[in-house]
């Protein structure tokens, strides 16, 4: 029994996500094309540098959004799911692949809204088009974090639901966007060494993100000043690895689910 049509559907239509996905990020494009840029060294290498670091730091948290969406739905569905898995066809293993493809086709319309957004209003203030260079590696990264929010959302739900009781879940439904935000941020500015970036999949994405839109490899801070070039293959083996931890702990997670009532999320 397969919900990938109908959760596909149900993702598409959610005015959350198009709302704090797309509306609210593209706020933050604005503000950084004609607000943020005013010290820019000039040069199209510059612009193109700096119209790509945006993009890959904004898709990265609009993809958390998809993350956010899909916590609260699971939030809301747990009864229900534990209830189907028992007395219906639809399994955990079916329902953690229909969630990854509703996901990774909203990551990818998310994306590409991103790139859509980012392209026109840094093209029109720099008076030059800055487009993506590789939009078939943006689709393909997107789908691959589609994928790692849907598993990452699922797993931290259900470690919530089966262990730690409701009450944990307003904090664990903003986990996503609180390290989006750490470990996204945190690249630009912060000496990171390589086998950190290569391991973690927020900077997986963004650097991959980055690559793709501005055609040259994403960089590493080094401590003694200066950047070095960050290897893509291994950037998508760790976002790759990830996905497929995050997946098999979601369906292994999906199977213990254990119907609990709202009363336990209650706080007072």
């Amino acid at each position: 029994m397969s919900l990938a049509v109908p959760y596909t559907r149900a993702v598409l239509t959610n005015w959350y996500l198009w709302f704090w996905g797309v509306a609210f990020m593209a706020f933050w494009f604005v503000l950084g094309a004609y607000v943020f840029s005013g010290g820019l060294p000039p040069g199209r290498a510059a612009e193109v540098d700096y119209t790509s670091a945006w993009f890959s730091v904004m898709a990265l948290l609009s993809l958390t959004t998809l993350a956010m969406a899909i916590a609260t739905s699971m939030t809301y569905g747990t009864s229900a799911l534990a209830f189907g898995f028992r007395f219906t066809r639809l399994t955990p293993r079916g329902y953690a692949l229909s969630l990854a493809v509703a996901a990774g086709v909203m990551g990818l319309l998310l994306s590409f809204i991103m790139a859509l957004v980012v392209s026109g209003l840094f093209s029109a203030h720099f008076h030059t088009a800055i487009t993506p260079a590789n939009l078939p590696a943006i689709a393909g990264i997107s789908v691959l974090s589609g994928a790692f929010m849907m598993g990452l959302a699922t797993a931290l739900v259900l470690v919530v639901v089966n262990y730690l009781g409701l009450r944990n879940m307003s904090f664990v439904e903003f986990l996503p966007l609180i390290l989006s935000y750490l470990f996204g941020f945190t690249q630009l500015f912060v000496a990171l060494p390589s086998w950190f970036l290569y391991l973690c999949p927020w900077n997986d994405m963004e650097s991959l993100l980055y690559q793709a839109y501005a055609g040259s490899p994403a960089t590493q801070v080094l401590t003694q000043g200066g950047s070095a070039a960050l290897w893509w293959p291994l950037s998508v083996a760790g976002l790759v690895g990830w996905v497929v931890m995050l997946l098999g702990l979601a369906a292994v997670l999906l199977r213990r689910i254990r119907s609990v009532s709202f009363q336990e999320g209650r706080q007072i």
